[in-house]
């Protein structure tokens, strides 16, 4: 009997140091699996931000980070705005389906083909601008005209209507934008000089 009982004692613990092993191998690839979709999944931009201006309603920059933060700048801001203020900077958080949308359109618009300018000569409209780094790539494209890819169009529009819907969160920092070269006018300087007065005596 007690020669039974060894053997099912050691039947039992090979099985239980064979599960053991596997269930580690299981977590080793599970983990490995996780890590390298992490990567790839941070990896489709390096830096990516935009800018656009209405010239009438608004004009701001928004920076897209590789987590679900982005940060906003609004250049100009309507009066008739309810929550936005002019020169103010925010910041908000995207969705899992929103930074997936955004995976999509990075990934798939071939940006590397397009011109850096799509450039009409006409005063007002819409003017904006993407700014991507993608592996190899660093590469400004601006738009101002009717003659552009339809898939900026698409991705400009995205992001304007995204940004309309997003919970914004004002905060104070400095945020460069590459985008806002070209977009964003820059602040007005207003000359004071000093009136010249006669010395009464």
């Amino acid at each position: 009997m007690r020669r039974n009982f060894l053997i099912i004692f050691f039947i039992a613990a090979a099985v239980y140091i064979f599960l053991v092993a596997a269930v580690n191998d299981d977590i080793k690839w599970l983990t490995n699996f996780s890590k390298n979709g992490i990567e790839k999944k941070q990896n489709s931009f390096q830096s990516f931000d935009f800018s656009y201006n209405d010239v009438f309603s608004t004009c701001f920059s928004i920076k897209f980070l590789q987590s679900d933060t982005v940060f906003i700048r609004q250049h100009f801001a309507s009066m008739f705005a309810d929550s936005l203020k002019s020169n103010t900077s925010y910041y908000a958080l995207l969705s899992k389906s929103d930074k997936s949308k955004l995976d999509s359109f990075i990934n798939v618009i071939p940006f590397s083909k397009y011109d850096t300018a799509y450039y009409q000569e006409y005063q007002d409209g819409i003017d904006f601008q993407f700014y991507i780094e993608k592996d190899t790539l660093k590469k400004l494209i601006r738009v101002h005209s009717d003659s552009v890819p339809s898939a900026l169009i698409d991705f400009k529009n995205w992001i304007v209507k995204k940004k309309e819907k997003l919970w914004l969160h004002q905060f104070d920092t400095i945020i460069h934008f590459e985008s806002e070269k070209y977009v964003v006018p820059p602040p007005m300087k207003i000359k004071f000089k000093v009136p010249i007065t006669k010395n009464s005596r």
